[in-house]
């Protein structure tokens, strides 16, 4: 890391959870000026400040929380709920940024108006992959924490092998579990097959359903349905990465007697301090390409 990357650039970290504090300190870190809103912090470089608007004045770029801004312009902050005013972007200069993890219509329409440029950062392949680390040792984390059994020796399925599906059979296979994977796209059934994973055809779940003592979802569509509920052990344990409402009938599950739980934005609450500078890491090195400088971000 270059301590100075990121100098002569103020930015405003608004509201979120504690990833915030880390992203902040990260961006600090590089050299950036980081006004704080919703939490504190020691580290130089970091100015906590009360309210929105005073964050905001003069600042190149802007950081909400992960899960976005509500289209009342509400967002979450542990010292309490935040309000975003469209007045508020006055004082933000035109072609200026905001990041956050998943932009809505609120905010599309805000950056159109105002000239800004808006990156869900969740769409990017540099962070997901970043990201789906603490998300897979999350998700283990929470397995571990509610089985009988050790990870060794079990039969799982992880349903989807993106970037969260192949970290987290990559991790269950190195502990010793024999997994199985679905997925429709065939680079993905090309690479679980390579990597020696058995690959399973959706329509055919009913079939190997009560195999399983562990499932991962990771689709963010209605894949575990009622009807494929019904065909697994009364004991299954079910977790559900996708993000909400998830892609399992929880309402089903509750009815079957099944243990399932929906488990989005794992980073933040398992490993922020992770989470928080992999999102500062990469902000830093969009800020840094814009600016046209050839410089290596990650560290």
């Amino acid at each position: 890391m270059r301590p100075n990357q990121l100098k002569g650039i103020t930015l405003a970290v608004i509201g979120g959870d504690q990833r915030a504090v880390y992203t902040a300190e990260e961006l600090a870190q590089r050299g950036a000026r980081v006004r704080l809103v919703g939490h504190r912090s020691n580290c130089s470089g970091v100015e906590a400040v009360e309210g929105v608007r005073a964050a905001l004045e003069a600042v190149e770029a802007v950081v909400f929380p992960f899960p976005g801004v509500q289209e009342d312009g509400s967002l979450p902050s542990p010292t309490g709920a935040l309000r975003l005013a469209p007045t508020d972007f006055e004082f933000l200069p035109r072609a200026g940024w905001i990041f956050t993890g998943f932009a809505n219509s609120f905010l599309w329409r805000l950056a159109e108006l105002k000239g800004l440029k808006l990156v869900p950062v969740a769409d990017r392949d540099d962070f997901a992959i970043l990201n789906s680390i603490p998300t897979a040792e999350g998700a283990l984390q929470m397995a571990m924490e509610r089985l009988p059994v050790t990870i060794h020796g079990l039969v799982v399925l992880v349903l989807g092998f993106g970037r969260v599906g192949q970290s987290l059979a990559r991790r269950l296979q190195a502990l010793g579990a024999r997994v199985s994977v679905v997925t429709r796209d065939p680079a993905e059934r090309a690479r679980a097959l390579e990597t020696g994973y058995r690959v399973l055809d959706l329509a055919a779940l009913p079939t190997y359903l009560p195999e399983f003592e562990l499932l991962f979802n990771t689709i963010p569509a209605p894949v575990l349905t009622a009807r494929l509920l019904r065909c697994t052990r009364p004991e299954v344990l079910i977790i559900d990465l996708a993000s909400y409402p998830g892609g399992t009938d929880f309402e089903a599950a509750q009815v079957l007697g099944r243990q399932a739980l929906l488990a989005p934005s794992l980073p933040g609450k398992v490993a922020p301090k992770t989470a928080g500078k992999i999102l500062g890491q990469v902000i830093a090195e969009i800020l840094l390409q814009e600016k046209g400088l050839n410089l290596a971000v990650m560290s």
